[in-house]
């Protein structure tokens, strides 16, 4: 009769023949002398060796041995280059005694295997082996799939013609570079947006559509069109409409070819295109609107532009003068600081400083001496959003000083930049670095949303009190008191709330356990710097998923 640990071991043997039939895996275990004391029978679908090289109690040399035997006949190729038979086989050795040891390789007919190895304090060791062909081919695709989008956008940036895809949902999803200097607006403020983010109604409306026209129907559209840059340049663009894709995932593609070098005049005097004569060419529906509102915005600022490229600059101020814009530009520090200098001796007003974001942060600091708003500005942005960009921040400022000026608290230092008819406050930003203020305050204004800076841990829960925001910003380290317990105390006040307000900890370095002492402290997620608008407008969508409050363009 069969003793009770050898039933005991039939058991195991089965369930873990169970186990690797379950996860197509082929499995090898082998005691502290290396003789094997379990395999399934996977594991000949995985190796060329022979049935009797498999058995319990063979040695993992020889089954090694066998191995290099049976490669070498079927797959040499897999098999390194001038290493002896006997060398192979004693590295092969070697790897099985590490404590932890894992290789992918490559065998005929475009096969992958994983082999995981470990070997344990009680000597025993195992070898786990997985196909993972699949996978690989998967990883290639993906791999390729990315090339191709990457080669794709790469093309459609160096075509002349402006380019905007938009999804069913008629959210733009893809935009190249002569589309963004077209609507003069950075990429980020357009992708993921929808028309009435970007343009003021009735434009949006109508633009809207006519998109949803195109995307019901399939039917393309052809629209001549005039448009009047902010620089007040006139082109004549031509504009399609087509959808494209298959039904349930349909996408709708514009262009915007710019047809103003082929034009003529006509007999009556106005611009003609050869072979388009029947088209009448009419004020844009895209630009015009909102060109008109941002020329009058912007006329009489005086703004000093900071840059060290002198082409750019000379660009940037033509557009800005020609909107109406007192332009003056600095190619330096010193030259920045100098003109601020003669500025405020001279009682001479600037409304804005645009820095580069080539110079040093420095040049950040030095406006706020001078009591002056600064923002930042890349070269893409100088050549081709500038205006838009400008228009954009003098447009929440005005808002942000009729708010203020309403404003019931003057003992605490605050922003409030308001972009929706809720009277609630979007942040609360809690943060005692002056340029990492100017840098929130960018985002956050980029973003359309309303925002009040604390400087403190107390500041912090004053605000939050008088503002109730619906999300806020926590800098970990304050002068009073750190973000960890500023994050606690708030908690506490909020323990009668439903829903309890989302604390993001915003950390300088991540160091390991920031994350789960973000969480110990009650934040709900960690925002590592440096900060950017998609982070942030990623993190309020994710913890916010209901609310009504649209991120504004």
């Amino acid at each position: 009769m069969r003793g009770e640990a050898e039933v005991y071991a039939d058991v195991h043997a089965a369930m873990l023949d169970a186990v690797c039939d379950t996860t197509s895996s082929a499995l090898i275990i082998y005691d502290r002398h290396d003789h094997i004391v379990f395999v399934n029978r996977r594991v000949l679908g995985y190796m060329p060796v022979c049935e009797t090289k498999l058995t319990v109690g063979t040695r993992l040399r020889d089954f090694l041995a066998a191995l290099y035997d049976g490669r070498k006949d079927v797959d040499p190729a897999s098999l390194p280059r001038g290493m002896e038979r006997d060398d192979w086989i004693a590295e092969q050795l070697s790897s099985h005694w590490k404590e932890r040891s894992e290789t992918v390789e490559q065998r005929a007919g475009g096969r992958w295997l994983r082999l995981i190895k470990r070997r344990f304090s009680s000597g025993l060791g195992i070898c786990v082996i997985t196909d993972i062909s699949e996978q690989k081919k998967r990883e290639d695709q993906w791999r390729a799939d990315i090339e191709r989008v990457q080669l794709t956008e790469e093309i459609l940036d160096t075509l002349p013609l402006s380019i905007f895809v938009k999804d069913s949902n008629t959210s733009y999803v893809a935009v190249n570079k002569a589309g963004c200097t077209l609507l003069e607006t950075p990429a980020d403020l357009i992708l993921g947006r929808t028309v009435a983010d970007i343009h003021a109604e009735p434009l949006a409306s109508r633009i809207d559509a006519m998109d949803r026209h195109v995307l019901e129907t399939g039917s393309p559209a052809i629209l001549p069109e005039r448009v009047t840059r902010l620089t007040g340049e006139e082109v004549l663009v031509i504009t399609r409409k087509q959808r494209v894709g298959k039904p349930g995932r349909y996408f709708l593609v514009t262009t915007m070819d710019d047809v103003t070098t082929f034009a003529t005049a006509g007999a009556d005097g106005k611009s003609v295109i050869r072979g388009l004569e029947h088209m009448s060419f009419t004020p844009s529906a895209y630009l015009e609107v909102e060109h008109h509102q941002s020329s009058q915005l912007l006329q009489g600022r005086s703004i000093l532009l900071v840059t060290p490229n002198d082409a750019l600059g000379d660009v940037a101020r033509r557009k800005m003068v020609a909107v109406g814009v007192d332009c003056a530009v600095a190619t330096s520090q010193t030259e920045m600081k100098a003109f601020m200098e003669f500025a405020a001796s001279a009682n001479v007003r600037i409304d804005l400083v645009i820095v580069d974001v080539q110079l040093d942060i420095a040049c950040l600091d030095l406006p706020q001496a001078y009591g002056l708003v600064a923002m930042t500005v890349d070269d893409f942005q100088l050549e081709s959003s500038l205006i838009n960009q400008i228009a954009r921040h003098f447009r929440l400022h005005d808002h942000a000083f009729s708010s203020v000026q309403a404003d019931e608290s003057p003992e605490i230092s605050t922003e409030n930049m308001p972009c929706s008819n809720n009277a609630m406050l979007d942040v609360l930003v809690v943060e005692d670095n002056n340029i990492n203020q100017i840098v929130f305050a960018q985002i956050l204004e980029s973003l359309g949303l309303s925002y009040k800076i604390a400087t403190t841990g107390k500041q912090a829960l004053q605000l939050f009190e008088q503002e109730k925001p619906s999300f806020i910003l926590m800098d970990t380290t304050l002068p009073d008191f750190d973000g960890f317990e500023a994050t606690r105390r708030l908690r506490k006040m909020m323990v009668a709330q439903p829903n309890p307000t989302p604390i993001i900890g915003v950390i300088a370095l991540a160091f390991e356990g920031d994350r789960q002492a973000c969480m110990d402290a009650g934040m709900d997620d960690m925002l590592l710097k440096p900060v950017s608008p998609d982070m942030v407008a990623m993190l309020f969508k994710r913890h916010l998923p209901h609310s009504q409050h649209r991120i504004c363009g």
